[in-house]
């Protein structure tokens, strides 16, 4: 009897544990920021334009807060540059699945060469990656800055070692920057820094706090 008994305990504990679970409230659902209307359709000479092609990732499909936005901008003189902007919350890691280098190569191109320069804007320090990219008879130049939590991750092995120090139970979120534009070398990258220096300057604050972090 004392072993029936104990049996039927158990058997109760373990449905009011299936019930619990069962009944458990939803985790909150988490809202994706607006990052069309956080970064300006128009800013000093930069007029926003209808997008033709823009090298995108193979796997699109976004989960609970993550956001992406795709732009073109031209210039009064004509030039033209895209914009590709991508957020992701603690529980998501879809802006590392943006990292221009794993989009790039998947679509066909080479990445004939790639560096870091700085971009001091106002209080921020950002480590620019510049990529040169070649696919048949096209080139086009890439620069980005991917910003891990609180520090800015240059490489794949860089968001392996910032998780790694905040620990597997404190994830942050992220955000990447990139602007492309067709040709290659130092004019391409010059006007890359001019169009980032003024999009940042045209940001709102909290746009600012989204896709830069903390001033440092």
């Amino acid at each position: 009897m004392i072993a029936r008994a104990a049996f039927l305990t158990t058997l109760m504990i373990a449905a009011a544990l299936a019930s619990a679970i069962v009944k458990s409230p939803a985790p909150a659902k988490i809202s994706a920021p607006d990052l069309a209307a956080l970064a300006p359709e128009k800013f000093g000479d930069w007029q926003e334009i209808e997008i033709s092609s823009v090298v995108l990732p193979a796997e699109l499909e976004l989960g609970p807060g993550e956001a992406i936005l795709y732009r073109a901008y031209s210039d009064n003189a004509g030039r033209t540059v895209t914009l590709v902007a991508a957020y992701g919350p603690p529980l998501g890691d879809s802006v590392r699945l943006h990292r221009p280098e794993s989009c790039y190569v998947a679509q066909g191109y080479t990445i004939a060469k790639r560096s870091k320069t700085p971009l001091v804007i106002g209080d921020y320090a950002l480590p620019v990656i510049r990529m040169d990219t070649e696919k048949s008879l096209r080139r086009e130049a890439v620069s980005y800055w991917l910003r891990d939590g609180d520090a800015f991750a240059e490489s794949a092995a860089d968001h392996q070692l910032l998780s790694f120090r905040r620990g597997v139970s404190n994830r942050a979120d992220g955000a990447l920057v990139r602007v492309s534009s067709s040709g290659a070398g130092e004019t391409a990258y010059e006007i890359h820094i001019e169009f980032l220096s003024a999009f940042v300057d045209a940001l709102p604050p909290e746009g600012r706090k989204l896709f830069l972090g903390e001033v440092r």
